[in-house]
Formats: structure tokens, sequence, C-alpha cells
């Protein structure tokens, strides 16, 4: 009987994140961090976005919800994680692994300071390499930005930008375009019910098919 198996990148555990992590966010933070590069690596080819819910994420780490929450602000501060967290720990957040992945040794320097176990040729490094990155400051990101300027208000910091970034990678333009214009039209001025009208948009038409696992360093 075959069994799925979590895999994680070798490099980062070899980083100095683990330490810097769990010293400067909080103890339970690196368990967090660890089974999201898990579940991100099983589920999508290339980094892409996972949905997973505060307690379902809380079951798998053995934490509270309330913890997880808590080390997702925590990492999504230190710029590792981009995030959106429901106020309903069962309902999905949007969590997605910052590209490239700061590590207090950088991939580059690990691949020169441990040659023994990332041997020359093995030039990729999941996380650390900007190659893969989804685009950040595209026209289509601008267009969201002006949905969310003329719909929203007129507010915005990292979080934010960061909120509509993950809806870009993560959605249609033309679902965007369309819950917008409902937030609009009902006059709702509160980004969450945009994310949280776009996710469970996703439960409604499905998620497509999975994609095929890529193994990482």
């Amino acid at each position: 009987m075959n069994e799925i198996r979590a895999t994680f990148p070798l490099w980062i555990e070899l980083s100095g994140l683990p330490e810097f992590v769990n010293t400067k966010i909080r103890k339970e933070a690196w368990s967090v961090f660890k089974k999201i590069v898990e579940l991100d690596c099983d589920a999508n080819l290339e980094p892409g976005v996972l949905e997973i819910s505060l307690q379902d994420l809380g079951f798998r780490t053995g934490l509270s919800p309330q913890i997880v929450e808590k080390c997702l602000n925590g990492l999504r501060k230190k710029k590792l994680l981009g995030c959106f967290i429901p106020d309903n720990p069962l309902e999905k957040c949007l969590i997605r692994i910052v590209i490239p992945l700061k590590t207090p040794i950088p991939g580059q320097d690990l691949k020169k300071q441990r040659s023994e176990i990332f041997p020359p040729g093995n030039d990729f490094f999941r996380y650390s390499d900007e190659r893969i990155a989804q685009p950040q400051d595209d026209d289509i990101l601008r267009e969201i930005i002006d949905l969310y300027f003329n719909t929203i208000g007129l507010k915005m910091n990292f979080f934010i930008l960061d909120e509509l970034r993950l809806l870009r990678q993560r959605f249609p333009l033309s679902d965007i375009k369309r819950v917008f214009e409902s937030a609009k039209r009902l006059e709702i001025k509160n980004l969450r019910w945009v994310m949280r009208q776009l996710i469970s948009g996703i439960k409604k038409h499905g998620k497509g098919k999975r994609r095929k696992k890529k193994k990482a360093l």
C-alpha cells in the first residue's frame, strides 16, 4: 500500500532558518512554516498558493488555531509568508512562501559551504530562485490595485498589497473583476469580503486537476 510522503527542501533546514524563526517569532513558528512548505511541495509542481484552514493546519501541527494564527502573522511580518487569514478558523486561508526566500545563510552561499551535500550542477533550490517567482508588479496586478482603490478605498500598506498579490496569483482576472463589481454594487468596502467570496467560489467551481509533484533539493 502506497502512502503520500511529505517532502521538504533540505537547503532550508540547513540555512539557519529554523532557529531564526523560533527565536524571532515564537517557538511553534517553525513547525507551522515547515508544514506549509511540505503541503506546498506535495500540491504544487512549482511554488504556489496553499489553501488550508487554521483548524486543519493546527490539527496537522498539534497546535491550536489561535497559536497557528499568531505564527502566520509573525511569519508574514518577517516577510517569509504572504497570507490571507479569515476570521473563522474553519474557513480557508490563502498562504504562499515569499520568493526569493530570505534565510540567514543564502542559498548560493550554502551551496558553496556544503558542496558535499549540494554538488556543482544542482543549481536550483525551491523558493530561493527568483526565476520561478510569479509576476509581482505587472499590468494585471496594477489593474487589481485600481479595482481595490475604486471599490474599497485609498488605504494601502504592505499587508494589503500582499493580499492583492495573492489574488493576482490565485484567481483569474475575470473572477476578481466580477467580485469587486459585486462589492461596489453592494457598497461593501471590505477587502476581506472580496477574498472570502473568491475563496468560496473555488468550492463551487472546483479546484482543477492536481499537478504532479516535483522533487526538491
